[in-house]
């Protein structure tokens, strides 16, 4: 139902079982899905690893290049939400290096860059880790 990015597509292809991975990810709650001119622009959520931390995740199309700025204060909107809702004092995101809008809208959603996670993608492509904390 998504005319997913570039990236995403990589993953939907190279990453075994991955819908289904994303069944499971929505089955453990949190995940929206925000919409544009009646179609999926992204979806989002969130699979807590213990009390207190959680790893998010985001499946975009080219509409978050269309209404970045909407996009981006309803993002910031759920995290801020999401962090409050489940006592969580820590969120944390993986980038892939080439991925450039996803880099500058992790560090619009007030997510700090942590470190560089070599050959971190199926593919081996290095990847960043991100973080938000109390």
């Amino acid at each position: 139902m998504m005319n997913l990015r570039h990236f995403e597509r990589r993953l939907m292809r190279e990453v075994p079982n991955f819908d289904e991975r994303l069944k499971l990810f929505q089955s453990v709650g949190g995940a929206v899905s925000a919409m544009y001119k009646g179609k999926i622009a992204c979806c989002l959520g969130a699979v807590q690893l213990w009390p207190g931390v959680a790893e998010c995740w985001l499946l975009t199309t080219d509409a978050v290049e269309e209404r970045p700025i909407t996009l981006t204060r309803t993002a910031l909107r759920y995290f801020n939400k999401l962090m409050s809702d489940k006592k969580l004092h820590r969120i944390q995101i993986t980038v892939d290096t080439a991925n450039t809008l996803a880099i500058r809208w992790a560090n619009a959603l007030k997510f700090r860059e942590e470190g560089l996670l070599r050959q971190y993608g199926v593919d081996k492509s290095d990847h960043i880790i991100y973080a938000r904390t109390e």
